[in-house]
């Protein structure tokens, strides 16, 4: 008795999030899955291998073995298409390969431009869009001067770091000190992209491209920490954008998604609303972090993760019309021994809270938040309206409350009250 032929479409995907393996395969995909394992918990990576039909391990650090392992396992394997979903740094490595062997669903240039924040740079100011001072530097040793040049205020961005890590606002002179700390401990030395400081409302636009076309999925609010490290410390979305600076943000990003020659998934664009009108601040040619996926999904009901492997299936999405408002606030408690957890239980009682995720436990020591990794948890609740879903996140920041090194403090970050629960 012969074995039953497999002839799913075989995806490959690099860095492939546990969600991302059961909705390529609900789409009806074989999945491959290459990943590092320093990069994920042995317990999380046990977890995707049961779930891939072929699961390989490479220290993406070593970037002729990547390329190697993804040749490897695409040819044995007969993979259809090579899709990296995960994070900027390897990008480049899967789509030169899946261009190499034909299988790619974007040009690798493509991936590039959108990820690289020099190239974008560059290519933003030969096609003359969203015009931004800048200078780009080798090493840290030229910031200094580039800062002088450009002006202060000034942004200065780690171009081979992903995420917030290491941006910083570069007010005064007095903040070179502080500054090569932070580069230090990173253990970062260049390259870096000097920027004029674009003062407005920051968004994020969330797109998916299929066969070149771009579709707005949704615009979300980002709420911004205390400059100089701009670590996000929320969003809501949709965001309220009246009509027409809703399109102008749309049409901004939809134009830079096309020069950049991006074809096919998603897309996150950070944009800021100045005096001069939108500004592309960056993009990356992935789903944007911190929940806002499932913002979307509370928003108005659309999978966007499922929708990429409908579309890899030749399904496209439907509609994504926002029906409430969906908020993801992060907590920052200051440093120092946690003694005491307070009012999680008034919280589980909540009903309209949607995740909690608070990582310290009593007994933990806490360091100051710096930047997206480091900070303390989130909770997700959504509203029938804008005001109702804000409310309910107050209520909720709030009631929860450490009491670190004797001292009661709030998630709303004002003091609590000594020896009182919440």
């Amino acid at each position: 008795m012969t074995a039953p032929v497999d002839d799913r479409p075989r995806l490959l995907m690099v860095m492939p999030y546990r969600q991302f393996v059961r909705k390529a395969q609900a789409e009806g995909f074989w999945v491959g899955a290459i990943w590092d394992p320093r990069l994920e918990s042995p317990e999380y990576l046990d977890d995707v291998r049961a779930l891939a039909d072929v699961f390989v391990t490479a220290d993406f650090r070593d970037e002729e073995l990547l390329r190697r392992t993804i040749r490897e396992v695409a040819e044995e394997h007969r993979a259809s298409v090579i899709y990296h979903i995960g994070r900027e740094e390897t990008m480049a490595a899967a789509y030169e390969v899946a261009e190499e062997l034909h299988i790619e669903v974007n040009p690798a240039e493509a991936v590039r431009l959108l990820t690289d924040k020099h190239a974008m740079r560059d290519l933003l100011a030969a096609r003359g869009m969203s015009p931004v001072s800048f200078e780009a530097v080798a090493t840290r040793r030229e910031v200094p001067d580039a800062v002088r040049r450009i002006g202060r205020p000034a942004v200065v961005k780690p171009t081979a770091l992903a995420g917030s890590r290491g941006v910083f606002l570069w007010q005064e002179e007095a903040d070179l000190a502080v500054w090569t700390v932070l580069v230090e401990e990173y253990g970062y030395d260049g390259p870096f992209l000097v920027e004029e400081y674009l003062r407005g409302p920051e968004y994020s636009v969330e797109t998916l491209s299929r066969d070149g076309e771009h579709r707005i999925v949704g615009i979300t609010e980002k709420l911004l920490g205390a400059p100089p490290l701009f670590v996000e410390v929320g969003h809501v979305h949709p965001a309220p954008l009246p009509p027409e600076r809703r399109r102008a943000v749309e049409d901004l990003t939809t134009e830079l998604l096309t020069a950049c020659g991006y074809r096919f998934g998603p897309a996150h664009t950070e944009v800021i609303w100045t005096e001069a009108g939108p500004r592309i601040v960056e993009s990356q040619a992935r789903l944007g972090g911190d929940r806002i996926p499932r913002l979307i999904e509370l928003a108005t009901g659309l999978d966007i993760e499922q929708a990429i492997f409908a579309g890899l299936a030749g399904t496209p999405a439907g509609p994504a019309e926002a029906t409430a408002t969906a908020v993801v606030r992060f907590f920052a408690f200051p440093p120092g021994h946690v003694d005491e957890i307070r009012g999680l239980d008034t919280v589980a009682g909540l009903g309209y809270v949607d995740e909690l995720n608070l990582r310290p436990s009593p007994g933990d020591t806490l360091a100051e938040v710096r930047d997206s990794k480091s900070r303390h948890g989130h909770v997700i609740v959504s509203g029938a309206t804008a005001e109702q879903a804000r409310d309910r996140v107050a209520e909720v920041l709030a009631a929860i409350e450490l009491v670190i090194d004797g001292t009661p403090v709030r998630a709303d970050g004002r003091a609590g009250v000594l020896g009182t629960p919440v």
